[in-house]
């Protein structure tokens, strides 16, 4: 069974190029056949019907299988992650049913930044002026707090955002350390 799971992508082409070929082989040999009893007189309606079922039914398998060889691919393809894509997809799934079966929405979804990133994402909003330090470093406290909570829910984080903004920004504003305020100040005089 594990060889199975490990090949099924070259089992599902070997099996969609096999039938194509079986579908195309049975409608030459009908279409010589058909020819054959034309030329020589007979029965002629029983091998067009059996040449056409047969044609017919091993192309059906070669869709059926390539179709599941298209989805087999994509869903071990390695796709680019966009949050917009994402939602995009959330809402189709949400007009056309069928589609949520395929997961399309959490397979475009970016993973949730690690702790580093968001420091890192932290550090440089303070270097471009966007965070007062008092705001950075009510912020860090934040991201290590929940680095050391095993909850790392990304509603747990939002709040803990709000509040150490709501926090800093208070510290920040009361001492003037705001950047951004001080920046405003300077221009409009």
């Amino acid at each position: 069974m594990h060889w199975l799971r490990e090949n099924r992508n070259w089992l599902l082409f070997a099996v969609t190029v096999l039938s194509g070929l079986g579908a195309v082989g049975v409608a030459v040999v009908g279409l010589f056949t058909t020819l054959s009893v034309l030329l020589t007189g007979g029965p002629i309606l029983g091998i067009v019907a059996g040449t056409v079922f047969g044609s017919l039914a091993l192309f059906g398998l070669c869709v059926v299988f390539g179709v599941r060889l298209v989805t087999s691919l994509a869903a071990s393809a390695s796709l680019p992650k966009s949050q917009r894509v994402a939602d995009g997809l959330g809402r189709l799934e949400r007009f056309v049913p069928p589609l949520s079966a395929l997961g399309l929405a959490d397979r475009f979804e970016p993973p949730e930044p690690t702790v580093e990133e968001r420091r890192e994402a932290l550090t440089q909003r303070y270097v471009d002026g966007e965070l007062s330090e008092a705001e950075l470093e009510a912020r860090l406290r934040t991201l290590l707090d929940e680095e050391d909570d095993e909850r790392d829910t990304p509603s747990a984080r939002a709040v803990a955002d709000e509040r150490a903004v709501a926090e800093a920004g208070r510290d920040g504003r009361d001492r003037g350390t705001d950047r951004g305020e001080r920046e405003r100040e300077t221009e409009e005089r």
